[in-house]
């Protein structure tokens, strides 16, 4: 029961539409009701105005009322009491409407019925228009509202919730599941008080009319709502409806998420907010206006056709009036019509508990990942790390992943300010993992990296990911334009200092060449430029937001060998004076390091410069003379 309870605190807010979306509902059956019962009384008064009998033993007729015969014990007299009350009730019913429409003449008393009944028309499809639109309302204020929680909730998540989930089934929490929650808060606020309404008084009409007839109609209604069941799944009921906001939405969150390393490393998770908060609430709007047309075709056109049945009834009822003729008793007409109507509500219900399970269902789904708690947090007594003065630590560092081998083991290093370490070894060794440690991506099971001597688990994640500045294997960039992924996490800049920062990348060249220069859109993920145009613009974005301590992760890994050359010039202009922290593939890159280590299943297994690891004859010189056999391979003739 906590799952129905929760969901239905986010209707909280709405809740005063949520009531009058109800109690919109209900009024709507009864108007619909009202509509079937006010047969009777007209064709009442249509034909006796005619000279028509319309009662049991109409005029002319023979046949006798049937007459039941009950034995007078105890419960025989009960039921001829209750028929007697319910017979009292349909005749004082008939009476009060006859009393709101008679008049002088007939053709007068006709008028009035027909605008007592364009009246009920009229009342009954406002009350579908404000209970659909109030409706449409609060699920779509719902599903904006869980929308927004749960974008909110990624970029709270680490890493390790992203490592181990994919991206479709993230992004079905905020999309699917979401759409499932809203179809059932549809069915538990609308279509059920809406539907339990209407089977109620029109199952009230049947008894009313004839409790006999009533029984019989019990036992022949299951075949008809088979055979209604079975057309209905012939016949098309869904209609094409626009999603184009959504497909932003969806875009929205796929880039977020595949570019979660950079926000992190950024420190820009309230810019993703406030951007994806944006994007959903230009969805909102776009549905509700699209709604809003939606749901005033149905009364509409309900309100047209009835103004135009009832002119037909006026005009037929009128000729009417001047004949004589054989009918159909009016209490048996509102029979048929009240049994036929109970046929829908009473298929919807049926479908109710499958579709709220499926809700529920889907609830599940949304407040687990709610209520997971981030494993990365930021201490409630944190300080803020204003600047990097002296080394950072790695010391006695181990890590796992969840269900994984061993990625690092009892690692332990020191650079100095301004100094450049790159970390090397075979794949799968450990050297992603190593530098995810220093901005938090994942905190080590084991041991400390500090800087300056302070646990970075001490300090709050945006003063340490201010000092940092990462470069990947992987460029992250966003659609947007070549200026806005420069400058990404940077809150003030001039645009001299962005064409610094891209001159030095060695990327403003190529940037020129485009007709609109640094307002050029680069398209999803960067899709309009090369590898090394991607890689160079993500070195301006370090270089413009000016890090104390640097991260390349394999940066030149996937370039091919003209690329690489202009990306490495700009890494060598990015690692001027900084501290740098380099991953590498290519062994020749960074030979001028300061410092290389080695790392090997999980373990630092050599420490030293260029020089020194080649003269130790372990497994780095194994490397290099692996990758300057390769490199120095006599090419073919031409």
């Amino acid at each position: 029961m906590n799952i129905y309870w929760r969901t239905f605190a986010f209707l909280k807010p709405y809740r005063g539409r949520l009531l009058t979306a109800s109690l919109s509902a209900a009024l709507y059956s009864a108007s619909s009701a009202l509509m079937i019962w006010m047969i009777g009384p007209l064709l009442m008064t249509v034909f006796s105005m005619a000279g028509v009998d319309v009662s049991s033993n109409g005029a002319g007729s023979d046949v006798a009322k049937p007459q039941i015969e009950i034995s007078q014990s105890a419960t025989g007299e009960k039921l001829a009491q209750a028929e007697d009350a319910i017979g009292s009730f349909k005749d004082r019913a008939k009476e009060a409407i006859q009393s709101l429409v008679r008049a002088e003449t007939p053709t007068a008393t006709l008028f009035n019925f027909c605008v007592l009944v364009l009246i009920i028309i009229v009342c009954k499809n406002g009350f579908n228009y404000l209970q659909g639109f109030l409706m449409v309302f609060v699920q779509q204020s719902m599903m904006r509202d869980l929308r927004n929680k749960l974008f909110d909730k990624y970029q709270e998540l680490s890493f390790d919730h992203f490592h181990m989930k994919r991206t479709g089934a993230l992004m079905s929490r905020v999309t699917n599941d979401v759409t499932v929650l809203n179809s059932t808060l549809d069915l538990g606020f609308n279509h059920l008080v809406a539907d339990i309404s209407l089977l109620f008084l029109l199952s009230s009409f049947l008894i009313i009319l004839s409790w006999k007839l009533t029984l019989l109609a019990a036992l022949v209604l299951p075949v008809l709502f088979l055979f209604v069941y079975f057309l209905g799944g012939k016949i098309r009921k869904y209609s094409t409806r626009s999603q184009e906001r959504m497909a932003d939405v969806t875009s929205a969150l796929e880039e977020n998420i595949s570019n979660f390393r950079i926000v992190k490393a950024f420190g820009s998770e309230e810019k993703e907010r406030q951007k994806f908060h944006k994007t959903t609430k230009d969805y909102f709007s776009s549905l509700l206006r699209m709604v809003r047309i939606q749901h005033l075709n149905s009364p509409t056109n309900d309100t047209l056709a009835s103004i135009a049945g009832i002119v037909m009834l006026y005009y037929a009822g009128s000729n009417i009036m001047g004949n004589t003729g054989d009918m159909d008793a009016s209490d048996f007409m509102v029979f048929i019509v009240a049994m036929f109507s109970l046929i829908k509500p009473a298929k919807s219900l049926t479908t109710t508990h499958t579709r709220l399970q499926e809700g529920m269902a889907a609830a599940e789904r949304i407040f687990e990942t709610l209520d997971t708690e981030p494993k990365v947090k930021e201490r409630d007594n944190a300080i803020e790390l204003s600047a990097f003065r002296n080394a950072l630590e790695y010391r006695d560092v181990s890590f796992r992943y969840p269900g994984g081998d061993q990625a690092l083991s009892g690692v332990s290093f020191t650079v100095k300010r301004g100094e450049v370490v790159a970390i090397v070894g075979p794949s799968g060794g450990g050297k992603s993992t190593l530098v995810d440690l220093l901005p938090r991506f994942y905190d080590p099971q084991e041991g400390q990296v500090l800087i300056d001597g302070t646990d970075i688990r001490d300090v709050t994640m945006n003063s340490l990911r201010s000092l940092l500045g990462v470069v990947t294997q992987e460029t992250y960039l966003f659609n947007d334009t070549i200026a806005a992924n420069i400058a990404y996490g940077v809150e003030s800049y001039t645009q001299t200092e962005l064409i610094a920062a891209a001159t030095a990348a060695n990327a403003h060249e190529f940037i020129s060449e485009f007709p609109e220069g640094y307002e050029t859109q680069i398209g999803n993920r960067g899709n309009r430029l090369s590898g090394g145009q991607r890689q160079r613009i993500a070195i301006a974005r370090a270089l413009l937001r000016n890090p104390e301590i640097l991260i390349f992760d394999e940066a030149t890994s996937a370039l091919d060998t003209e690329s690489e050359h202009l990306v490495q010039k700009a890494i060598d202009n990015l690692m001027r004076n900084r501290t740098a922290l380099v991953v590498a593939h290519r062994l020749s890159t960074i030979r001028h390091a300061d410092r290389i280590l080695v790392i090997e299943d999980a373990r630092l297994v050599e420490s030293g410069s260029h020089e020194e690891l080649l003269a130790s004859d372990n497994l780095y010189r194994r490397l290099f003379d692996m990758q300057h056999r390769t490199q120095t391979t006599v090419a073919p003739e031409k």
